[in-house]
């Protein structure tokens, strides 16, 4: 009776010897994975400018930190940002920011989820069960003339170490991607991917997210005042616009603004939500604009796209309008 069982009993111990193997070596695997650095007590990062009270998206703001192969998420909490957790990622395989197809970087930039991709969309041994694309690239790397595409936050099978190596994508475990799932927001919620955090008290960031604050408000002043120069004084040298219906430079947008400052009688406009993140000389304020004048009211969500010039001010390089309305007149 052993003899004639023997064969099934070998086949047993094989599956279960394997099955072990396996068990042993996902562990070895974790216990391999970079660890993750938490940031130090009282501080957050100097990207975290501004996230509005009023701003339910996003909520969270992931941070890549790649010299220390550190995923955070930070949560707003009234007019505060609080650590959420810290976790060990996998970055491209070659050091530096992604300029190329193919070159193994992983960018450095402030990015955005766009789609969600798990099940039969997805390769289980490439990016395990879950992934979120990215906007890369996004205004500040096609000005930069980077290129490239499918740059993503995914996961790996517990059978990969997260110190293989991308070819240029932010990776974490299965079960961390899992969990901050619900976090995220597609069209929201930001990636921003550093070379190396820093790190500033809460006092330092009130301070920048103050000087943000009398830039949008001189902004908005001017324009609601007509005051063209100090209006377009704003805008960069470069600076051109992203509206489908008005491809212009800085002088066709002077002109035309000063079209519409002739045309109406009065203009006003109100600056609600806004979020703001910060990337060396490079800024993102995203917020709800809500326009009225006496030829035209529209709603919806503008985005500047602002970068330092040479008198060490921010300007705007370019802004994108997306109405709430179906409204098809030209947008401000």
């Amino acid at each position: 009776m052993i003899k004639r069982f023997w064969p099934c009993l070998i086949l047993i111990a094989s599956i279960l010897h394997n099955a072990q193997a396996s068990l042993a070596a996902d562990e070895a695997n974790k216990t391999n994975d970079p660890v993750a650095i938490t940031p130090p007590s009282e501080m957050v990062p100097d990207n975290l400018i501004w996230l509005d009270n009023g701003a339910k998206d996003p909520r969270y703001i992931f941070i890549a930190d790649k010299e220390n192969r550190t995923l955070t998420v930070w949560e707003h909490d009234s007019r505060d940002f609080k650590l959420y957790g810290a976790y060990p990622m996998d970055i491209g395989k070659n050091v530096g920011d992604k300029v190329a197809p193919g070159d193994a970087k992983t960018p450095e930039g402030t990015y955005f989820v766009q789609e969600r991709l798990e099940g039969a969309s997805l390769n289980f041994s490439d990016y395990g069960t879950l992934a979120f694309t990215l906007d890369y690239p996004n205004y500040f790397d096609k000005l930069a003339r980077k290129s490239g595409s499918g740059i993503w936050l995914h996961a790996i099978p517990e059978s990969k170490s997260l110190l293989r190596g991308s070819r240029g994508c932010v990776v974490v475990r299965n079960e961390i991607i899992q969990k901050l799932a619900p976090l995220i927001t597609p069209k929201k919620t930001p990636v921003i991917i550093v070379n190396k955090v820093n790190y500033v008290t809460k006092e330092q960031l009130e301070a920048s997210r103050n000087l943000f604050a009398d830039w949008i408000n001189d902004w908005k002043v001017a324009w609601q005042s007509k005051n063209i120069d100090a209006y377009i004084g704003h805008y960069a040298d470069s600076f051109k616009t992203e509206l489908k219906a008005l491809k212009m430079n800085k002088s066709k947008w002077r002109e035309y603004k000063n079209f519409l400052n002739k045309k109406y009688a009065h203009i006003a406009v109100e600056v609600n939500e806004p979020v703001i993140l910060a990337r060396k000389d490079e800024a993102i304020i995203r917020f709800r604009q809500n326009y009225e004048s006496d030829g035209l009211k529209d709603v919806g969500e503008k985005t500047l796209f602002l970068k330092k010039g040479a008198n060490n001010k921010y300007e705007i390089l370019t802004e994108i309008w997306q109405p709430e309305a179906t409204d098809t007149k030209a947008k401000n």
